[in-house]
């Protein structure tokens, strides 16, 4: 069990997040498949957003453009504006703030958000205070926001990732009563920090679902993997003991991030959109005021 008082942390994902800033600043798609992608004239690159229309017909995140079009010859298609996505995640970030102190951004789309010591003053339940939190986020930016609550910051993130994104409203609450009902069956695959290869790696010891790596012998783990067994173990059980921090990036020399492609990039342009996509997920500097430089084809956050 977790020790001293119960969090209650939030996880706030925007749905389609390019696509829907996109369609926030553009009215008369709203009805629309639209998808951000490359070069619209050229129907190169690749597919860095997809709007929920746009996904009905088949369409993902990481795929050609213009396998794209094919599957949905109507979707409209627009280039990537990254200046205006940070801008408006940085206002995102500033409307959670009116909620609470403790915000710490995830990504570019993602914060997580502590409202243990100011939920009181906003509502008389977390679901109350994750409603309002919708509403201003959609009312002032025009993007839907997701959110995940739980009493850790995994448990927030899981319950968002497998549970809000699928519910009517949005929101879904993973605690430690309710892990067992909701989050141990699902499939490994599901869980919060297991990529493909590890799937591969805990299916062939015979762990196919989250409950049953809960209740996998620790110490096995530990031989196998050492400290990230024990990680993975804590996970699966919905223990985290870090707090929501919002100077995260204060003291942080360098970061980074990585994406596994479906296949190989060669053109320049498809790189480029590629470097464009994982730039915009680390370039979140400390003051919260992000510039990104292109130079000599590869892109830094300065």
């Amino acid at each position: 069990m977790e020790s001293g008082r119960e969090r209650i942390i939030f996880l706030v994902d925007m749905q389609s997040f390019y696509a829907s800033v996109e369609k926030a600043a553009h009215p008369e798609f709203r009805d629309k498949p639209l998808i951000v992608a490359g070069d619209p004239a050229r129907r190169s690159g690749i597919v860095l957003a997809a709007c929920p229309i746009a996904k009905q017909y088949g369409v993902t995140t990481a795929e050609r453009l213009g396998e794209a079009v094919r599957k949905c010859p109507d979707v409209v298609v627009i280039r990537p504006h990254m200046q205006e996505y940070i801008n408006v995640s940085l206002q995102i970030s500033s409307i959670l703030e009116r909620f609470s102190d403790l915000v710490e951004p995830y990504s570019i789309d993602e914060q997580f958000v502590d409202v243990t010591g100011t939920l009181p003053l906003f509502g008389k339940d977390a679901v109350e205070v994750a409603l309002k939190i919708q509403a201003a986020i959609g009312r002032e930016t025009g993007v839907y926001a997701r959110v995940g609550i739980g009493p850790n910051k995994v448990l927030a993130k899981m319950a968002c990732d497998n549970f809000a994104k699928k519910n009517q409203n949005g929101i879904f609450t993973l605690t430690h009563d309710n892990k067992r009902e909701h989050l141990w069956p699902l499939s490994i695959d599901k869980m919060f920090g297991v990529g493909s290869r590890m799937n591969r790696h805990l299916r062939r010891l015979g762990i196919h679902t989250i409950g049953q790596l809960a209740t996998y012998p620790l110490e096995r783990l530990k031989q196998i993997w050492g400290v990230n067994g024990h990680v993975l173990w804590m996970t699966a059980n919905g223990y985290d003991y870090s707090p929501v921090t919002p100077t995260t990036y204060d003291t942080q020399k360098g970061i980074g991030h990585h994406m596994t492609l479906p296949r190989d990039y060669r053109t320049a342009e498809e790189i480029r959109v590629v470097l464009l996509g994982i730039n915009i997920k680390i370039c979140v500097h400390k003051t919260k005021k992000p510039l990104i430089a292109w130079k000599n084809s590869v892109f830094r956050a300065v």
